[in-house]
């Protein structure tokens, strides 16, 4: 049956997800709707092992003539959608459940669902490129040129480069150079709009649902949440402007899964391991909730645009490291000189626009660009993390070094980390801009019930990893309990790796976005926290956002008139065929 998805009705929903009014669907790998892919499921106890596939081409829909069919066309391959485990995160495990579903039942493609742990599943998708649809909470960014840039410019497209989608476009890749190498932030608007209304148009990524930026904490024991735009409220703006209450000197949080690496060159930019590094260390420019560079909190005091290509910083000179050694103008340009000498994969987009850097004088630090770019505070300063020469100068492979006790310049130090169980932060007391509590500790918890237990009685008093779910609808209103919400920049994506059979076609991908229900989502299982997304860069980054962009009706009805004009095909089981 063709549906709208937007007025889908509550039990037609719950029929597709499984969900009988609760969190914990399973996976509808192959649904018994128009894909015809059996009725196996993909892992529905949240063990993330996965057993659906392998995210190519897969053997049982692979690209032939249809023997049986009555279009005529040529069946399409096997599409795997990774999915979380159900424990990581319930809501997005079954929006991701329900819109295989749609795919399945409505447009007749033949849909895998593949539950992997959190860490295979982004390594999956971002690293390997080995999938056909994925979703996470994304966009974590000051400057969404810069990461767009990153995340479809056609010559990232190799494994581990950020270009996961595949997506290919000279014309946009000149736009995106344009606005990365103009200096004029006015002039910049004009071509982020242009960007947002073809990356939109051709829909390689849709934003399911902007995302809010959420503080959830318990309002005896903290207070004065204030966010900034990339890292909503674990950002280093919120920590060193939180306030302690009721004698309280710890914040408590907890993260499901544990932290990976010590090592800040390490990592693989997941938002666990940002959260902690961004306070163990510092970064020439940090910003204020305005998404402004501030001098007065940033290891940076001054700095001067000397040309298109080079500007200087002025550095703080009472400052030391977290072992007690001074913080010198050679530290960070050693730290430039060895992110960029060492070619170190995660900051591969900064290390682009980076010539080298060069000591002026005992407070000055001159960084020359290879190519002009303009928001280099917001797109490199304010990213790379100034790191002691004195600890890193003899170790040749950064990105691969074993860090057992990391050592930085930042509003605090590292304390301990219990694997699998436990990590803490301690105040670094010197530090410029300090924070209100004396030690900061994340305990690894799965079960969100578990979570608030400890929220409302005091155990925990924020909650950092921001889930939005039934619980947060249920418990809310408690007296012991606070919340805020901002507009952010962050959303779920729904991204196609262009690379497969089909995929490569705008016209489907134009589809596949008509089919998701984005309202119904928004409204039944995020309890209408959300709102539904309709555009890669939010409002949440003012001028440059626009709202002219393509914009896509939530209807099976449109999805499959559009196939049907592009030439696709049903067969007699319902299955899609490809144009001839």
């Amino acid at each position: 049956m063709v549906r709208s998805d937007a007025d889908m009705k509550r039990r037609d929903f719950l029929k597709a997800t499984g969900a009988g009014g609760t969190v914990g669907i399973t996976a509808l790998a192959g649904c018994s709707g128009g894909g015809g892919g059996g009725d196996d499921g993909s892992g529905d106890d949240g063990s993330g092992d996965g057993s659906s596939g392998d995210g190519s081409s897969g053997d049982d829909g692979s690209s032939g003539d249809d023997d049986g069919s009555s279009g005529g066309g040529s069946n399409l391959p096997t599409y795997t959608y990774v999915n979380n485990a159900q424990s990581y995160n319930p809501p997005r495990h079954d929006a991701i459940n329900l819109i295989a579903s749609q795919f399945d039942e409505e447009l007749g493609l033949d849909i895998e669902v593949d539950v992997l742990e959190w860490g295979t599943l982004f390594s999956r998708v971002s690293e390997e490129y080995d999938y056909s649809f994925s979703t996470w909470h994304t966009f974590f960014v000051s400057e969404p040129v810069t990461e767009l840039n990153n995340l479809f410019n056609s010559g990232n497209t190799d494994p581990g480069q950020g270009n996961y989608s595949g997506y290919e476009n000279e014309e946009l890749d000149e736009m995106m150079g344009n606005y990365l190498a103009e200096p004029d932030a006015d002039t910049r608007v004009d071509q982020a709009h242009e960007i947002q209304q073809t990356l939109m148009d051709d829909v390689p990524t849709m934003p399911i649902t902007q995302m809010p930026q959420t503080a959830i904490y318990n309002n005896n024991q903290v207070s004065n949440w204030e966010a900034d735009l990339a890292n909503g409220f674990n950002s280093y703006w919120t920590m060193i402007n939180l306030e302690m209450q009721g004698g309280e000197t710890a914040l408590k949080g907890y993260w499901p899964e544990t932290l990976s690496t010590m090592n800040v060159l390490g990592h693989n930019d997941e938002s666990k391991h940002v959260y902690q590094f961004n306070m163990m260390y510092d970064f020439l420019v940090q910003l204020n909730n305005n998404a402004e560079p501030d001098p007065e909190v940033s290891l940076a005091t001054d700095w001067d645009r000397v040309d298109e290509t080079t500007i200087e910083y002025t550095i703080r000179t009472d400052h030391s490291w977290h072992d007690g050694e001074d913080l010198t103008v050679e530290d960070v340009a050693f730290t430039y000189n060895y992110i960029n000498d060492n070619e170190v994969p995660l900051y591969s987009t900064q290390s682009q626009y980076l010539e080298g850097a060069e000591v002026v004088d005992e407070e000055t630090v001159r960084i020359n660009m290879s190519e002009p770019f303009g928001p280099f505070h917001l797109g490199i300063a304010n990213l790379i993390p100034i790191i002691p020469e004195h600890m890193w100068a003899d170790r040749d492979n950064p990105s691969q070094a074993n860090i057992s006790e990391p050592v930085g310049s930042g509003p605090m130090m590292f304390d301990y980390w219990e694997q699998g169980s436990e990590f803490g932060l301690t105040k670094f007391e010197e530090h410029f801009a300090p924070v209100d509590f004396d030690r900061r500790f994340w305990r690894v918890i799965p079960e969100a019930s578990t979570v608030w237990e400890n929220l409302i009685n005091g155990e925990l008093n924020y909650e950092p990893f921001g889930r939005i779910d039934r619980s947060l609808d249920q418990n809310q209103d408690n007296e012991n309990i606070g919340t805020q919400f901002n507009t952010a920049a962050t959303f779920w994506h729904f991204t196609s790796n262009t690379r497969q059979e089909g995929l490569d076609d705008p016209q489907m991908r134009k589809a596949l976005v008509e089919s998701i229900p984005r309202t119904p989502i928004v409204d039944q299982i995020l309890f209408g926290f959300p709102e539904p997304g309709f555009n890669v860069v939010s409002s949440a980054f003012g001028p440059l956002h626009t709202e002219d962009v393509t914009e896509y009706e939530e209807s099976i009805d449109a999805a499959r008139s559009r196939l049907e004009e592009a030439g696709y095909t049903w067969n007699d089981d319902g299955a899609i065929q490809a144009p001839e």
